[in-house]
């Protein structure tokens, strides 16, 4: 990020939308919980008669939503609509008095779209290949929510989805404020989004966490109920609010996330993860234990969860008096990657009201350790409270929210730089392997030989191995992982080998990462959704479940390699791996960590690769970037790590650094669901904006690393974007897709590998199999000698980019590093 004086933006709540088992809407939803009321009752939109548990958290109705999108909405994605509908109505927000790229969105899901993907999948497994409906698929995506949250209102600033599981909402609270706190957005939509799904009910009753009864957090805490709906928060900056005489409902003063690194779903036992981020998230905001007047808890009610967290919160407040802790849950049911969000508005309305809400179920006469507001919500002065989420995998997430903005905070100038590379992919695994490979010209694309393809038209594929992933993971450990899992660690540990970073005891809560996928486990997901179709959800294997989560492999990892800083997991599509290195950067940048693992893995399944045929979007052959006869796709396999540091600590340690992160941005074009604007404007916004971030201009750049595909709209819209910032000659564009083929949210961390070898050396990849390039890029294009692309690239910067389906598109700048005077590192 270009260096800028001054002091960072304060973060202002000035709206909220809420849906869940209480009821539709702030006013029902707020009067339930000060009432104590439940609505935790028997399930009946989803069969669970062969489950232990019957009882969920349902929302009883689902309105239509006042927003007008093409074709059948999912139902996670009308919730979401009606929740911001409500979020921005409340904070009297005129959007259209907004600049669109300053306005911007924050998802946190778990399961999204689910239920049609696996309508597609037995579809499949029922009647044949011909069967299933291929615009199931438009919406069984995770980022499918987002996306019509961009375009609904027309939000085309920063876009993220995270999927930590059941600490995501709150995640996706705190990256919103971060957004606005760098200068990246005025406006944040922010929050969570999840709905009963018999995957996730079938995988927590397997597990034996389900309460057959409605649940009872910190009392009789025999198990949790699986509850859904949407919570949406207005974030705004201070500035922002004020200027417009915006009503300030709170104040969000802080955040922080952990890693546990101690199981792959039970939290550590004595809360040291726990404890960490309630701390860390305090210290940002220049608060004690001792400010806390509130905990809005995590407390599932799962023995194991709220033991830890009692713990946690013991710690917390060692020495003196505690603050009441209860739990929300009691009331709705555990809203997966929604519940830190609809805690998190709970909060702020406890904030406003003066009202501490009650944990219910308690049974008569349970004797508490500590004030867990029993049965009955009573007022109380409230000026600080601390919003507590703690997921699978060890993703810990604390946010702190208040009724009095924070003090000024100056902003964060710390130099990010990247140390090492572990790409693993179809031409070869290893920084150097990988380069040699590609300065060869050798391709991994060819007809399949590892898996059966035979339900596509296509058998074109860039294949792993997978057993070659095994090479560099210990053979124990190999056995807990899935095919994203091996992929994901094999990359982390090349990565740090490259790096010469070793992580011991005394810096392993300084270390942290950020993973990035498109699909993510979905071989482990296919497998359950196979055995719920075919033999029942009582079926399903427990030892699979834990798997099942976007974030499960990053769990794994950071078990493995004992790292227990800042942990998030984002999916929002094909931008994930490129979007996650920013927000790794950012972490840095700010002071929450001195070195990060940035990573993306992306799986190759029959089943995926079935999907995207049925899409019509594969090539028969090969794939051709930028033609003028559009190839189709080819997926690949993959995964890439990139050890990112500070500089300070980089040089401190006597690593060699590769290349320096200067800025990133992320638009949306919202355009449609699914779909993507072919006038590529909001692509080449992304451009601009990232080289605003670096505080540099399009001259600065020699090498631009594209994300074109082969499909006919993106690869236009590509070609329009990099027209519209540079002339042709100006700047060389280059492409990994004719090498390693598609490989979703990983190509682009793969490109900024070889980028690093750009910035040395001034090479870059030719685009592969190219002989018919579309109009306007072959100034971009023309084949240069060595010399010539030396010549041209030298001591310049790259700029990086990455597209999904349905209009989000992220960009980074790398550049060479060296000193810059006056500037310390």
């Amino acid at each position: 990020m270009s260096s800028t004086k001054g002091f960072q933006e304060g973060v202002a709540i000035t709206g909220i939308g809420l849906s869940c088992a209480l009821g539709n809407g702030v006013q029902q939803v707020w009067r339930g919980i000060r009432e104590g009321r439940s609505g935790i009752d028997k399930t009946e939109r989803i069969d669970v008669s062969t489950l232990s548990c019957q009882y969920s958290g349902e929302v009883p109705s689902v309105p239509a939503t006042g927003q007008r999108l093409r074709g059948r909405l999912d139902r996670a994605t009308t919730l979401a609509l009606n929740a911001a509908e409500e979020a921005i109505e409340g904070a009297g927000l005129s959007l259209t008095e907004h600049d669109a790229y300053r306005m911007g969105v924050a998802v946190g899901t778990s399961v999204g779209g689910l239920e049609r993907g696996e309508e597609f999948h037995w579809d499949l497994l029922r009647d044949g290949p011909g069967a299933p409906r291929r615009d199931r698929l438009f919406h069984y995506p995770l980022y499918t929510s987002a996306d019509a949250l961009s375009i609904a209102f027309q939000l085309k600033g920063p876009k993220v989805v995270i999927s930590n599981a059941c600490a995501a909402g709150s995640n996706s609270i705190g990256f919103a404020a971060d957004a606005i706190r760098d200068g990246r957005a005025d406006i944040m939509i922010a929050g969570g989004v999840d709905v009963l799904d018999i995957l996730s009910l079938a995988g927590f009753d397997s597990l034996n966490a389900l309460d057959p009864a409605p649940c009872a957090p910190y009392s009789r805490s025999t198990g949790l109920n699986i509850g859904e709906g949407a919570a949406i928060l207005v974030l705004e900056s201070e500035s922002s609010a004020r200027r417009r005489g915006a009503s300030i409902l709170a104040h969000l003063l802080g955040y922080a996330l952990t890693s546990d690194a101690y199981h792959a779903t039970a939290p550590d036992p004595a809360g040291n993860g726990a404890v960490r981020a309630m701390r860390r998230g305090l210290a940002q905001a220049q608060l004690t234990a001792a400010d806390v007047d509130y905990v809005n808890g995590h407390g599932t009610g799962t023995p194991t969860n709220d033991s830890a967290e009692t713990k946690a919160v013991t710690s917390l407040f060692e020495g003196i008096s505690p603050a009441p802790v209860s739990s929300t849950k009691s009331q709705v049911g555990h809203m997966l990657g929604a519940a830190g969000a609809l805690e998190a508005a709970a909060c702020v309305l406890a904030l406003r009201d003066g009202v501490l809400p009650p944990t219910v179920n308690v049974e008569e006469g349970f004797d508490a350790p500590r004030d867990i507001v029993a049965n009955h919500a009573r007022e109380k002065e409230l000026d600080v409270v601390v919003s507590n989420s703690f997921a699978f995998g060890g993703n810990n997430c604390s946010l702190v929210l208040g009724r009095h903005p924070a003090p000024p905070t100056p902003r964060p100038d710390r130099r990010v730089v990247i140390t090492g590379a572990g790409p693993v992919s179809s031409v070869g695994s290893g920084r150097e392997a990988f380069l040699a490979a590609l300065r060869e010209g050798r391709s991994g694309i060819g007809p399949a030989r590892l898996s059966d393809l035979a339900l596509s038209r296509s058998g074109q594929a860039a294949e792993i191995d997978i057993a070659d992933c095994r090479r560099h993971v210990d053979r124990a450990y190999a056995r807990r992982l899935d095919q994203i899992g091996l992929l994901t660690l094999a990359a982390c540990r090349l990565a740090l080998d490259d790096a010469g970073l070793r992580i011991g005891r005394s810096d392993a809560e300084r270390v942290g990462m950020v993973f990035g996928t498109f699909n993510g486990p979905v071989e482990t997901v296919e497998q359950l959704s196979k055995t719920i179709g075919t033999d029942g959800p009582h079926r399903v294997n427990p030892r699979l479940f834990p798997n099942s989560v976007m974030n499960a492999a990053a769990g794994h990892a950071c078990l493995a390699l004992r790292i227990r800083g800042p942990l998030s997991t984002l999916a929002t599509g094909c931008v994930s791996g490129l979007s996650g290195l920013g927000y790794a950067a950012d972490l840095i940048r700010r002071g929450e960590a001195d070195a990060m693992l940035a990573v993306s893995a992306d799986e190759l399944t029959p089943l995926v690769h079935y999907g995207f045929d049925r899409l019509g979007l594969l090539s028969s052959d090969t794939c051709r970037p930028y033609s003028s006869t559009p190839s189709g796709t080819v997926l690949g396999a993959g995964s890439t790590a990139l050890v990112v540091e500070s500089l300070e600590h980089a040089l401190a340690r006597g690593a060699t650094v590769l290349a320096e992160v200067r800025g990133h941005a992320t638009t949306s074009d919202g355009y449609r669901i699914a779909g993507n604007d072919p006038s590529g404007r909001a692509w080449a916004e992304s451009f601009t904006r990232a080289l605003d971030d670096a505080g540099m201009t399009p001259a600065d750049i020699g090498t631009v690393y594209g994300d074109a595909r082969g499909t006919a709209v993106l690869d236009r819209a590509e070609t329009r974007a990099v027209a519209q910032v540079w002339q042709p000659g100006a700047v060389g564009l280059s492409n990994l897709t004719g090498y390693v083929g598609h490989v979703h949210s990983t190509t682009s961390l793969m490109s900024a590998v070889c980028a690093t070898e750009t910035l040395r050396t001034g090479w870059s990849p030719p685009v592969a199999g190219l002989t018919e390039p579309l109009a306007g890029i072959e100034g971009y294009l023309r084949p240069r000698t060595e010399t010539e692309r030396t010549d041209h690239a030298a001591a310049r910067s790259c700029l990086l980019t990455a597209a999904n389906w349905g209009g989000t598109y992220a960009s980074l700048v790398l550049s060479p590093w060296e000193a810059e005077p006056g500037r310390t590192p």
